[in-house]
């Protein structure tokens, strides 16, 4: 069975704007097989044999759960639709890195993947290329915060992957709902989202980090690495929280919202003597 919200989606065929589809819907073709039934009623014939192709994609793309194909073809607004049905499938990453600039100038340092309940991280370069093809692979969706501008192109230059994967990026996402600034500044947003022990350790923290570890600094990696886990689990409530505004403000389609769920326990913890040294010297 297809997922509802998924599959009486229109807007990601060319010709079909969010008017039409409100048309459409309103006229009772609530479905992909609705539309096709109806074909003949709604449009022209040369229309109906380009919209029937695209029914045949669309059909295609479902069978062989290809979401790319939906997040290459809906509007930005509307890729929160590929959440019904797949929740369990999304991917939360975030990376850390020595430096701004793509590879081969700047390396990631500690990858992190929250998936199905589960913390994956790495910091080795094999291993890290090892975690990012073997989580993908098995999800459907990657959920970031501004890693379609960063994160995503700083792993295929790194390791040469495709990363042909549906996207949800939350900085874009929570900024059309109104919510503006970097991952720690929206997450304060939300004072039912469990605080981290990292608030207030930043990017530029975490590149120190790194070095500390590479000099051999005790707790400087498990440090970084909570770092990095906890700018990951805190992506789950957030697509939560921006799923479920769309919900709210879309009452006639009759979805369901998210529940949340306790943020997981990480694999390290913030070393207090590390996170001294951070804000009293210059390391």
């Amino acid at each position: 069975m297809r997922p509802e919200m998924l599959s009486r989606t229109f807007v990601h065929m060319p010709g079909i704007g969010m008017s039409t589809e409100r048309r459409l819907w309103d006229r009772g073709i609530h479905s992909w097989d609705h539309l096709r039934e109806n074909m003949s009623a709604v449009f022209r014939h040369r229309r109906s044999d380009e919209i029937a192709r695209w029914l045949d994609d669309s059909e295609r793309a479902w069978e062989s759960r290809d979401l790319h194909f939906f997040y290459r073809n809906l509007p930005r607004p509307e890729l929160w639709r590929l959440v019904p049905g797949f929740f369990e499938e999304i991917a939360f990453l975030d990376i850390e890195t020595n430096g701004l600039a793509l590879p081969p100038s700047s390396q990631s340092t500690t990858i992190t993947i929250y998936f199905r309940g589960v913390v994956y991280q790495a910091h080795e370069h094999a291993e890290k290329a090892i975690l990012v093809r073997e989580v993908l692979d098995s999800a459907s969706i990657v959920c970031t915060f501004f890693g379609e501008v960063f994160d995503l192109p700083f792993l295929r230059k790194e390791f040469g992957l495709e990363l042909a994967k549906a996207h949800l990026d939350l900085c874009f996402w929570l900024k059309r709902l109104g919510y503006q600034g970097g991952l720690k500044k929206v997450e304060k947003q939300f004072d039912d989202i469990p605080r981290r022990q990292s608030l207030d350790i930043d990017g530029f923290d975490a590149v120190r980090l790194w070095w500390m570890h590479c000099r051999g600094v005790k707790g400087a990696l498990e440090t970084l690495l909570a770092y990095n886990a906890e700018d990951t689990v805190v992506l789950e409530p957030l697509l939560i929280k921006a799923f479920n505004f769309e919900v709210e403000n879309r009452p006639h389609l009759g979805l369901t919202k998210l529940e949340m769920r306790p943020m997981p326990r990480l694999p390290t913890e913030v070393s207090p003597a590390i996170y001294q040294k951070l804000r009293t010297t210059d390391v």
